[in-house]
C-alpha cells in the first residue's frame, strides 16, 4: 500500500505531539492567546497545597524566582524529571530560588498526591490542581512535565515543555541567568 508510509509518519508525529518535546516557549492554544509566552506577566493563582494551607503566587513576587512544574502521579518523564528538580531547589533555595509543583491529578488520583510527593522526597511546596484551574492559565494543552520559568517581576522568563534526559540542564541554565538578573525596581 502506498499510503502505509504516510500513514505511520502522521502516527509517530501524534505520538511525539503527545509526549511533548522541549521548548522554551509554549505555543498558544488554538483560538486562544497564549498566556505563558516569554516576557507576559505570569496571571496570579492562588491554590491549596498538600497539607492544606494556601499557596498565592504573588506572595513570593518581588522576591522569588519561581519555577512552576506541571506534573502527575502517573506521567513517567515527571519521575525522571525530580531527582534534578530536587536537587537545583536544594542548591539554589539560598539565591532565592521557589520550585512549586502543580500535581495536575484529577478526582481519579488526586488521593495518590501526598504519598506521592514523600516517596519522591519533594521537599518543595507541592500545590493540587484537581480542577485543572491553574493548569488552565500556565498550561492549557496539560502538558507533563511543564516547566514555567517566573523572574521576581513576575514575568515569564522560560517555558519547556516534556523532559528527556539533559533538559535538567537547560532548565539549570535559565534558572541560573533568572537569580543573577537584579530584582526589577518597584
Amino acid at each position: 500500500m502506498k499510503t502505509t508510509p504516510r500513514v505511520a509518519l502522521v502516527t509517530m508525529a501524534a505520538a511525539l505531539l503527545a509526549c511533548g518535546s522541549s521548548s522554551t516557549s509554549a505555543p498558544a492554544t488554538e483560538g486562544a492567546p497564549s498566556t505563558t509566552a516569554a516576557g507576559t506577566l505570569a496571571p496570579d493563582f492562588t491554590g491549596r497545597d498538600i497539607a492544606g494551607k494556601t499557596f498565592r503566587l504573588s506572595d513570593h513576587l518581588g522576591k522569588d524566582v519561581v519555577l512552576l512544574d506541571f506534573w502527575a502521579t502517573y506521567c513517567e518523564p515527571c519521575k525522571a524529571e525530580f531527582p534534578h528538580l530536587r536537587a537545583m531547589y536544594e542548591g539554589q533555595r539560598a539565591r532565592g530560588l521557589l520550585v512549586v509543583g502543580v500535581a495536575m491529578d484529577g478526582p481519579e488520583t488526586v488521593a495518590d498526591v501526598s504519598s506521592f510527593v514523600r516517596r519522591f522526597e519533594l521537599d518543595f511546596p507541592v500545590v493540587t490542581d484537581e480542577d485543572s484551574r491553574i493548569a488552565s492559565l500556565f498550561n492549557p494543552k496539560k502538558s507533563m512535565p511543564l516547566s514555567v520559568l517566573i523572574d521576581r517581576g513576575g514575568r515569564i522568563v522560560a517555558v519547556r515543555e516534556g523532559y528527556a534526559p539533559g533538559d535538567e540542564k537547560l532548565v539549570a541554565a535559565d534558572v541560573d541567568k533568572a537569580l543573577a538578573a537584579a530584582a526589577p525596581a518597584q
